[in-house]
């Protein structure tokens, strides 16, 4: 679109206004109004560069002489219309004129003006075509101009006033909540037959606040009890309503043809998106002026108003500080009474009014641009806000700590809530995610949900000697479902396995090193606990969804291998004690970091020449029916087992104790990781069978602390972080800077952004992933390191930028691109920890501006 379309003379005759690839055709715009508005902006070069145009607030049609007479023309009327050019040719000669279509309603047009109206003069003057009508009402505006015109045959004259159109088309627009909001426009009005006056807020982008419940296209009316009809009037109401507080919005969708008002209840979020107005400057060049809508009033009536403490926060959430809760830990009693508590629904299944207290639902909310370590399927691709809901274990009720799995709980910057008994709805933290398993532990401030008699999971019984899961095993299954409902049934136990899952596309987390159950029965619903029949109910596996690419897949956990996991990050004294202990906000777990697969032993003993005394100890402490043998898959690059495992290896020992399972590995290295002022790994002693000889190892296992995104810099539109374990995982470049937590890593680029209009990373060959290596000539090893370029003035007046990118695969490319610090400035969001505090502070998230 835009391009001259020239013929064999060589002069331009019209503008190229659209085409389809399916067909051979074009249309083309005529050049009178860009003449106009040419020789308007060069006979005004001092002024603003807005050139006049009016309107009279109608659509009008051409339609040849035939249709007219259907329409009361008479063959009077006609004749004086051609004789207004009597001299032209056949083919030049006056083939119709201009009618009414329709009118935009609530104007003075939609009063004088009927549809069908035949137009015969402007201002006392023929008007024959678009052209001269135009032309008339631009030298008009803001007065009123003399309308003939036929109707129904009978000749008429009206007194229109021409409105000023530039004053009908929005070119201001607020930011709030990751949406973007203007006054609805001119156009959108005509198309859905909306009145011009009063017309409301036109959602542009629903952002991350509004996305869930108010779609794109539809027009706001009211927010917090108070009608807008203005964008000042949309800023004063959105102003008056505080961050993390919900507030009622009105609303309708013109484009679904539903035009009864909705309500709907939003929460304000301006921690990571903060409520900005862009102002219309015009000029020579147009541009916007950007300012924050909170006034100095607006501040100090936020600095004294009462609020809860913002300790326990996710990104988007608020809760009472830790303080607070031990404060109030003498007047709440530590076993609420049944019939002083709200209580849980009624149920006639024993099973789930035994099982009910111990889960609770998880509902997890992710900004698709700060999506950064997970895939996201079709339907969530297409989403601005990924909603996502998971079933939580709670492990502790006394200092608020729920399991889940990383497929609700994707990356720490997310928003959770989690809902106990279908009754009372709190706001969680991330505390840990695991780097191998799936599973995350969530804080959440136990004092909010002190009316529901809420139950730990009882894994004080659970040791190494008890009893495995087995094929055939018949147990109770109680799922709960996304509405917060649980149902029970009878299932069959199918198999035990230790899943090796599929790599995703581009690297992201895959779960590895954890045995799982599977059941002869479809299931249903978001996972739950898998348990004996009564009278016992004791608790044998905790369903999950894992994650597998953007997909999930159901699958158990055995209790004794999550309570392994636990253990390992030092909570089984939790359990235990039954009292709040300080929870440590530097979680950390001892790991090895390579991959295990199972091997009948068997084949191990045929092919890799497994000695017979230790296929005997091997086989002596297998269970559940299985006898295999844990041969090393995968090395990650760089990690601690690099260069001394190699895969292949076969593990016949540690410590000199034969183990068969991950979840014995992991209890060998728990006894080699002390925390006695400072913490610490000892080494510990590997016999190992490679190439069908034993071979005796020291192996030192890895101190890792919680896995995900924790620092982004957005730069020009392209998100940047440090290089996140799944692709040393994947066995990528092993260059210093695409190691994980180094270098810039990339994979999503805002739409629109400079880096996506100067193609910074070639989807097709890059597929929008890859390293920022190099800016100009100064290398960029780590964000801090491009935030020092930046403080420097190194880009400041650069029209250009050089930036080195690396692919995937390691091949090094230059990208051209021209900054725009003014409507894509560098934003940091980084999540900060609480250091050397007495009391738990739960984590919470920044977002700073960095100019050039």
């Amino acid at each position: 679109s835009g391009s001259p379309v020239i013929p064999r003379s060589g002069n331009c005759i019209a503008l190229n206004a659209g085409g389809a690839h399916e067909a051979a055709s074009a249309f083309f715009l005529p050049l009178d109004r860009a003449v106009y508005v040419l020789e308007w902006l060069k006979s005004h070069p001092n002024e603003i560069p807005l050139p006049p145009r009016g309107s009279l607030l109608a659509r009008w049609l051409f339609q040849p002489f035939d249709m007219l007479r259907r329409l009361g023309f008479t063959a009077e009327q006609e004749a004086e219309v051609l004789a207004l050019s009597p001299d032209a040719s056949v083919n030049d000669r006056q083939k119709g004129l201009l009618v009414v279509e329709n009118v935009i309603r609530g104007t003075e047009a939609e009063q004088k003006l009927k549809p069908g109206d035949v137009l015969l003069e402007v201002a006392g003057k023929p008007c024959l075509n678009f052209v001269i009508l135009e032309e008339q009402l631009d030298t008009a505006v803001d007065h009123e101009v003399n309308i003939k015109l036929s109707r129904a045959g009978e000749v008429m004259n009206i007194h229109l006033r021409v409105v000023d159109f530039h004053k009908l088309i929005s070119h201001d627009f607020v930011e709030c909540g990751g949406g973007v909001f203007h006054v609805l426009s001119y156009h959108t009005c005509k198309t859905y037959n909306i009145p011009i006056l009063d017309r409301g807020i036109y959602v542009s982008q629903s952002g991350f606040s509004f996305g869930l419940q108010i779609p794109v296209s539809a027009v706001i009316t009211s927010v917090a009890q108070k009608k807008v009809t203005s964008l000042t009037d949309f800023e004063q109401a959105l102003a008056g309503v505080p961050n993390k507080e919900m507030f009622e919005v009105r609303w309708f969708n013109p484009s679904a043809n539903e035009h009864r008002q909705k309500c709907s209840m939003i929460r304000m979020e301006r921690t990571l998106w903060p409520a900005r107005v862009w102002d219309f400057c015009p000029k020579r060049p147009n541009t916007w002026k950007r300012r924050s809508w909170v006034d100095e009033g607006m501040k100090e009536m936020a600095k004294t108003a009462s609020a809860p403490e913002p300790v326990e926060c996710s990104p988007v959430s608020d809760s009472r500080s830790r303080a607070s809760a031990e404060q109030d830990s003498d007047t709440v009693p530590a076993a609420l009474r049944e019939e002083d508590s709200f209580g849980y629904p009624e149920n006639s299944d024993a099973a789930i009014s035994m099982v009910q207290p111990m889960l609770c639902t998880i509902v997890t909310q992710v900004s698709h641009e700060y999506a950064t370590d997970f895939l996201q399927s079709k339907e969530e691709n297409k989403s601005t806000v990924i909603r996502r809901f998971g079933v939580g274990l709670v492990i502790d009720s006394v200092s608020g700590l729920v399991l889940t799995d990383r497929y609700t709980v994707p990356q720490p910057l997310v928003e959770v809530e989690l809902t106990f008994g279908q009754t009372v709805t709190v706001n969680a933290t991330c505390l840990f995610m695991h780097p191998h398993h799936n599973m995350v532990l969530l804080h959440y401030d136990p004092l909010a949900v002190k009316d529901l008699p809420v139950r730990a999971i009882d894994l004080g019984d659970v040791s190494p000697k008890t009893e495995e899961l087995s094929a055939g095993q018949v147990l109770s299954f109680v799922s709960i479902h996304s509405d917060h409902q649980l149902s029970a049934k009878q299932v069959t136990v199918g198999s035990m396995c230790l899943k090796v899952w599929p790599f995703p596309q581009p690297p992201a987390y895959r779960g590895r090193n954890l045995e799982i159950c599977n059941l002869n029965d479809t299931l249903h619903g978001l996972g739950g606990l898998l348990i004996e029949p009564a009278p016992s109910y004791r608790i044998r596996a905790w369903f999950a969804q894992f994650p597998a690419g953007s997909l999930r897949y159901l699958a158990g956990v055995p209790v004794q291998v999550f309570a392994a996991v636990l253990s390992s990050l030092g909570l089984e004294s939790k359990w235990a004690e039954r009292v709040a202990r300080p929870l440590d906000p530097a979680l950390a777990v001892a790991a090895l970091e390579c991959e295990f697969e199972e091997v009948s032993l068997a084949k191990a003993r045929r092919e890799d020449g497994v000695p017979l005394e230790n296929a005997r100890a091997l086989a002596a402490c297998s269970s559940g029916g299985r006898r295999q043998i844990l041969r090393v898959g995968r090395i990650m690059s760089g990690g601690g087992c690099d260069s001394i495992l190699l895969e292949g290896d076969l593990v016949l020992s540690i410590n000199g104790k034969p183990v068969t399972k991950p979840h014995e590995i992991e209890r060998e290295m728990r006894k080699c990781h002390t925390c006695d002022g400072e913490e610490s790994v000892s080494s510990m002693r590997w016999r190992v069978q490679r190439s069908r000889q034993p071979m005796d190892l020291d192996l030192t296992p890895t101190l890792l602390h919680s896995d995900g995104t924790e620092h982004i810099v957005v730069f020009n539109g392209v998100v940047l972080r440090p290089t996140p374990r799944a692709v040393a995982e994947r066995g990528g470049p092993t260059l210093p800077f695409t190691r994980p937590g180094q270098g810039l890593y990339f994979w999503y680029i805002y739409p629109g952004s400079p880096a996506d209009t100067f193609s910074f990373a070639d989807s097709r060959a890059m597929r929008n992933l890859g390293w920022l290596v190099q800016l100009n000539n100064e290398p960029t090893p780590s964000i801090d390191r491009l935030l020092e370029i930046i403080h420097s003035g190194a880009l400041s007046g650069c029209e250009w930028l050089r930036c080195h990118v690396m692919d995937a695969e390691g091949r090094l490319s230059v990208r051209a691109l021209r900054p725009d610090f003014e409507f894509w400035p560098t934003v940091e969001i980084v999540r900060r920890k609480s250091q050397g505090q007495e009391t738990y502070q739960a984590p919470t998230w920044e977002r700073v501006e960095h100019m050039a």
